[in-house]
């Protein structure tokens, strides 16, 4: 089938396929979703515009969130205040950051070597966080991670899976200083880390045109220090709003989107959204960071050789 606004002659039924994957692997680790969709773009189905590619990403990005946030709000694996932080935050980085790309990154030379290095560089950040020196300074997050696994197994057993939410995100503390426990561990955080933390990943995001969860969720596991079941849905949730913010921006800057093939893609994007959630309680914390390593590693690598000619993706 042609699109004529990307240029591109694909079958719907890859373009489904792929979305759904992009749709499962967002929703379930909280990030990645847009670098998928940027693959599926540019190696799988040829967009040539990098313009008209980086909106056309985070509309998939920005769907996932719609899909899988409430979800994770009702088993209360969703820090609702951190992600408002990370929003605002998200609201004046994307404004900067997609005026930035459109202007100085408007072709597909210059833009994707920049995606490889700053991939390849959170994909090794993640593969440090995994020694074993690193994983001991994480006491409190092994332990919610642990608790949260055994509470899982425990309540499919007896068939009570709507008891899951009592051990789920509970706030003590709202403000600056913020205090919440789940899954029997507590956890601290200061608001303004996030807002910080929001404005400098959306810059980043949006001059890729992605969704900012590969770097959100570096930031929420290791530097917040919160457990991976409840990384994800946090993540989602400030993304919905930085996403629809740069969206805005490079439509408003005169960048196109093919709504046809967003059609296709949709579909793909919320099926994978609705098993993500549904099925990331079954995995384990550990093997959704090294996922989201080997994703980042391989794309990261493939556009970063793809800057000197060579192709591996």
């Amino acid at each position: 089938m042609d699109f004529s606004v990307a240029g591109v002659h694909v079958n719907p039924i890859i373009l489904i396929l792929w979305s759904l994957f992009v749709g499962y692997v967002f929703s379930t680790v909280g990030a990645a979703g847009g670098i998928l969709a940027g693959v599926g773009h540019i190696t799988i189905f040829g967009l040539k515009n990098a313009n008209i590619v980086k909106p056309m990403n985070q509309v998939l990005t920005l769907i996932s969130p719609v899909i899988s946030s409430p979800l994770y709000f009702k088993e209360r694996r969703l820090v609702v205040p951190a992600a408002i932080a990370l929003g605002l935050g998200g609201i004046v980085g994307a404004i900067l950051g997609s005026y930035l790309s459109h202007t100085f990154l408007p072709d597909m030379k210059s833009y994707k070597p920049l995606f490889g290095v700053i991939t390849l560089f959170i994909a090794i950040k993640i593969w440090l966080e995994m020694r074993p020196a690193a994983k001991a300074k994480q006491g409190s997050v092994k332990k919610a991670n642990k608790a949260f696994e055994n509470k899982v197994k425990e309540l499919k057993a007896e068939g009570r899976m709507n008891e899951l939410k009592d051990i789920g995100v509970k706030f003590s503390e709202v403000g600056i200083s913020n205090t919440f426990s789940f899954a029997g561990e507590t956890f601290k955080y200061n608001a303004l880390s996030p807002f910080i933390a929001g404005l400098i990943v959306a810059i980043i995001s949006a001059a890729l045109g992605v969704g900012g969860g590969f770097l959100l969720v570096p930031y929420l596991s290791s530097m917040l220090g919160f457990p991976m079941f409840i990384v994800a849905g946090t993540s989602v949730l400030s993304i919905l709003v930085s996403s629809a913010t740069s969206i805005a921006n490079y439509l408003r800057m005169g960048s196109s989107l093919d709504f046809a093939m967003l059609g296709f893609e949709v579909i793909g994007v919320v099926i994978g959204s609705y098993l993500g959630p549904v099925l990331s309680k079954y995995i384990k914390g550990e093997y959704l960071k090294i996922f989201l390593a080997v994703i980042l590693t391989y794309i990261g690598v493939g556009y970063l050789l793809a800057g000197f000619g060579i192709k591996i993706i």
